[in-house]
């Protein structure tokens, strides 16, 4: 199921806090599933302020667990810019992150390639092996007595009831 790839979209808005003055900025960080190197990747952010965030997606490495250089976008929005769409490819294939940094301000994201839509079933793949076994377990558990409770049966049949 992981090799099937079909158009996915990712969306979310943020950072759903309250700015105050000893926090002034927010950042938010979004995992993108596995895409293959030259698949197109269409990104768009608007914020609710001008030139108060910043973006960067970039290929994720999972074994160091960092993003790896150099990013396919990295904008710092411009004093009078409120908004980016950008068309790019994934040039590696894996995961990528996506980072937004909000500077008192709001912002909506989308985010569309392709990618596998059961890569989020991935770690619900390791529990089923695991509980694979309890399965068969159970139902071997089940036939065993089943068996008894039909010899219970057979022989409360022979048995004859007492006179009242």
């Amino acid at each position: 199921m992981p090799y099937y790839k079909s158009s996915q979209r990712i969306e979310g808005s943020g950072p759903g806090i309250e700015f105050t003055a000893s926090r002034p900025y927010w950042i938010n960080s979004y995992f993108i599933p596995p895409i293959d190197a030259g698949q197109p990747i269409s990104l768009s952010v608007l914020s609710d302020r001008a030139g108060a965030t910043t973006v960067v997606l970039a290929f994720y490495d999972e074994n160091l667990q960092s993003i790896v250089g150099p990013p396919l976008v990295d904008v710092i929005f411009a004093p009078s810019q409120k908004g980016l769409v950008t068309f790019t490819r994934a040039d590696r294939s894996g995961p990528y992150f996506l980072t937004i940094d909000s500077f008192n301000s709001t912002f909506t994201f989308y985010i569309t390639s392709a990618w596998s839509p059961f890569y989020q079933l991935r770690t619900l793949a390791v529990y089923a092996f695991g509980l694979l076994p309890v399965g068969v377990v159970i139902v071997y558990y089940d036939e065993i007595s089943e068996q008894r409770e039909k010899m219970f049966q057979e022989a409360l049949k022979g048995i004859k009831q007492p006179r009242r």
